[in-house]
C-alpha cells in the first residue's frame, strides 16, 4: 500500500470518530448547527474513504462519490454548522441551509451523470492530477460541473474559516472564554489546511493534499473538544 492509502485510511477513522461524537451530542441538545456540522463529517468520511478504494484500485462509482461528497459537499455543510451558529436572523439561516441542500442534491445528477473513461485512469498518477482526464463530459456539462464545485467550496470554506476566526477575535476582544478563542483558532487552520491542499495541488505538489485532510480533519477535531471545554453557563452575546 502506498502513502496515499494510509494518510487517507487515517482521515478515515478521524473523521467518521469525530462525526460519531458531533451526531450524539446533536441528539443530546437538539442544535442544528451540530447537525449540519455531522452532516459535513459524515460527508468528509465518506469521501476520503472513497479516496482511500481508489487508491488502490480504480473504480466508477467510488470515484464519482469521492468527487462529489469530498468536492463539492463537505464545505458548504460544515459552512452551515457555522451559519446556524453565529446568525442571528434564523430565517437567513434557513434560507442558507435550503440552498445547500439544493445544491449538493442538484450536483447529485451532474456528477453522477457524468461520462467518465476509465481506460484514461493512470496507476501511480495522483486522481488531483488526472480526474479532469477521466471525466469524458465535456461543454456545458463540464462547465457547470467545474463552477458549481469552485461556488460551493468557495462558499463554505469561507464561512467555516471566517466565521471561526470572527468568533476566536470576538473571544478575545471580550476577554472571555479562553478555550473558545484557542478552540475557533484551530478549527480557522483545521479548515483552511484541505483548502491549501488544493492550492498547492496547482503549483505541483498534490502529496500535500492527503496530508492536508488529515491534519484538517484532526486539528478541527481538537478544535472542536477545546472549545467544549467547561461548558458555558449563561448565555454570551457575541454581538454586544
Amino acid at each position: 500500500m502506498n502513502t496515499s492509502f494510509w494518510i487517507s485510511l487515517a482521515t478515515t477513522i478521524v473523521t467518521a470518530v469525530f462525526a460519531i461524537k458531533i451526531f450524539n451530542r446533536y441528539w443530546q441538545k437538539r442544535s442544528k448547527h451540530l447537525l449540519a456540522w455531522g452532516i459535513g463529517l459524515a460527508l468528509y468520511c465518506i469521501g476520503t474513504a472513497a479516496q482511500t478504494l481508489l487508491s488502490t484500485t480504480f473504480n466508477v462509482f467510488n470515484f464519482k462519490l469521492w468527487y462529489w461528497s469530498g468536492a463539492l459537499a463537505v464545505a458548504p455543510w460544515l459552512g452551515q454548522g457555522t451559519v446556524f451558529l453565529l446568525v442571528r436572523k434564523k430565517n437567513w439561516a434557513w434560507i442558507s441551509f435550503w440552498i445547500v441542500l439544493t445544491l449538493s442534491l442538484i450536483g447529485l445528477p451532474i456528477i453522477f451523470g457524468s461520462s467518465v473513461d476509465p481506460a484514461a485512469y493512470q496507476p501511480g498518477i495522483d486522481l488531483s492530477n488526472q480526474f479532469q482526464e477521466i471525466f469524458a463530459t465535456t461543454g456545458n456539462a463540464k462547465t457547470l460541473r467545474v463552477v458549481l464545485v469552485i461556488f460551493m467550496n468557495s462558499y463554505g470554506t469561507l464561512l467555516l474559516v471566517g466565521g471561526a476566526i470572527y468568533s476566536a477575535w470576538i473571544f478575545w476582544r471580550k476577554r472571555i472564554l479562553p478555550q473558545r478563542m484557542w478552540g475557533n483558532v484551530l478549527i480557522a487552520f483545521g479548515g483552511l489546511l484541505p483548502a491549501m491542499g488544493g492550492v498547492l495541488i496547482l503549483l505541483g505538489s498534490p502529496a500535500f493534499k492527503y496530508l492536508g485532510q488529515l491534519l484538517g480533519g484532526i486539528l478541527l477535531f481538537v478544535g472542536f473538544l477545546v472549545a467544549i471545554q467547561n461548558p458555558l453557563k449563561e448565555q454570551v452575546n457575541l454581538k454586544d
